[in-house]
Parts: structure tokens; C-alpha cells; sequence
């Protein structure tokens, strides 16, 4: 039986919009082109999430390497709280599922600094809505790996088969389900909203028009 319902936060409950904010700072598709993979692609971004390394050293190897294209990284940089926007379904998503008697936690590669830049910033506004969480930044560990869901299982004391976990990523639901978790890839809320009723036997039932 399904007790527990776990979220991805980026591109499940919030909008990681890094292409869209590289158009509002009008920067040109030569830039856009390569920030997609030095910065947004790039491997410092995972050891951002990682949160091993302290932001600010990650930083400079960003600056490093994007010595041409300096100050239009350190525009992208300062403008980091607009990196992302929450999508309209997240709370009453979530408070239906919390309504139906089910436990919401969250579990996401996230960098800290930037987790708790957009906590302030309102970007989250579920986030005391739900019964738990676990940031890949704070824990310093990252999905696909399992010690990260394994974590959220011990720190909230979940079972396994009881858990059903959400996330935009193949890799991370295949960790999920080697584990013992049942698991959603997320492609449109429409989508996963559907998957989970099937889940859960057709009894949650979600008005779209409470929206």
C-alpha cells in the first residue's frame, strides 16, 4: 500500500528555467550556445549539487572556464534567484495528495546556496506543506547514487514498498525501483497526475478544476 509520495523538485514542482532567463538577460545565442554546456551542462554544475565543493569555488571554475564571456556569466550568476519559478499545480497538488491521508516528502539534487537563495525567494512555496525533505547539497549526496534515498528512508523511518517516487529523470526512477519503491517518470503533470491515480488504484481522484 502506498503511503508516502516523493517529489523531485526541478522541472516536477518548479520550472528550471536557465534557457529563459538567459533570453530576459538578452544574451546572444553565441553566449546561450555556450553556457549551455560550460555553465548549465557542465560537470561543475552536478559538483554544485554535490555540495562537496563550497559555492564559491565552484564559481571561479565557471569564471575559469568562461574567461571570454566573463561579464555575461557574472550577469547569469547575479540574477541566480530568477533560475527558477514554481508551477501553478505544486501546492494543490500537494495539499490533495496530504488531503487523501498520504505523506509528501521531497527528495532533489539541489545545490545549497541556491536551495536556500530560492527558499527565500518564494520559488518554493510547498515547502511547508510537506512532512519531509532531503537536498543533495546539505547531505553532499546525489541521485542516481541509492545512499541519498536511502537517507530519506532513514531519516523519515519509510518503507521501501510503501513509497512512490516522482522525478523527471529515467536514471533516478531506476534507482527508486531497485530499491523497492514504485516510480513515475515525470514528463507533464497531466502525466504523472494519471500514473499515480493508476497507482494508486484509481482511489485518488484529483478535481482539475481546483486548479
Amino acid at each position: 500500500m502506498i503511503k508516502n509520495v516523493i517529489f523531485d523538485i526541478g522541472n516536477v514542482l518548479v520550472d528550471f528555467r536557465w534557457r529563459d532567463l538567459m533570453e530576459d538577460l538578452k544574451l546572444s545565442k553565441e553566449v546561450k550556445e555556450e553556457f549551455q554546456h560550460t555553465v548549465f551542462g557542465s560537470k561543475w554544475w552536478g559538483e554544485l549539487d554535490h555540495g562537496i565543493y563550497e559555492e564559491s569555488e565552484i564559481v571561479e571554475k565557471f569564471r575559469e572556464e568562461n574567461k571570454n564571456y566573463l561579464e555575461e556569466f557574472n550577469l547569469v550568476w547575479d540574477n541566480r534567484d530568477k533560475l527558477v519559478e514554481p508551477y501553478a499545480y505544486c501546492v494543490t497538488w500537494i495539499e490533495h495528495l496530504k488531503a487523501c491521508g498520504l505523506n509528501v516528502y521531497l527528495l532533489s539534487n539541489y545545490p545549497r546556496d541556491v536551495f536556500a537563495l530560492h527558499a527565500n525567494a518564494g520559488s518554493f512555496p510547498f515547502l511547508d506543506k510537506v512532512d519531509g525533505k532531503v537536498v543533495s547539497g546539505f547531505v553532499k549526496m546525489v541521485k542516481p547514487n541509492a545512499d541519498i534515498y536511502e537517507h530519506l528512508m532513514k531519516e523519515y523511518q519509510l518503507e521501501a514498498s510503501e513509497c512512490v517516487f516522482i522525478d523527471d529523470r529515467e536514471e533516478n526512477i531506476e534507482t527508486a525501483r531497485m530499491l523497492g519503491m514504485k516510480g513515475i517518470v515525470f514528463k507533464t503533470y497531466e502525466q504523472a497526475d494519471a500514473d499515480l491515480n493508476k497507482m494508486l488504484g484509481g482511489s485518488y481522484n484529483f478535481v482539475k478544476s481546483d486548479l
